[in-house]
């Protein structure tokens, strides 16, 4: 199968959101679903994420928690430069869901 000839459907719903209610109450399914999609296909495609659990943990974040999190010029410095982007994605997601420091 070639890449043109393959499909994946992604599906969000309310549902789906129930991990992060607060920071997905303001979107409707389709806003959800329409960024998830595209979140997801730029982890893979651009980012070259293939492990699924961090895939997952990626969407979310992106989605979710942080928000825009593709968007970030640090994010395709660090995968531009990487030959481990599994586990570049799973230390950065780790980085960002650490508490900070206390001084």
């Amino acid at each position: 199968m070639t890449g043109s000839q393959w499909r994946c459907t992604v599906t969000a719903s309310r549902a789906d959101a129930s991990d992060f209610p607060a920071e997905t109450a303001g979107r409707s399914d389709a806003d959800l679903q329409l960024e998830v999609g595209t979140s997801y296909r730029y982890a893979v495609s651009a980012l070259r994420i293939t492990h699924l659990p961090v895939l997952v943990r990626w969407v979310k974040a992106d989605v979710a928690w942080a928000r825009g999190l593709r968007d970030q010029a640090i994010t395709a410095v660090w995968f531009n430069e990487t030959g481990t982007p599994n586990a570049t994605a799973a230390d950065l997601l780790a980085l960002l869901a650490a508490a900070p420091l206390a001084d």
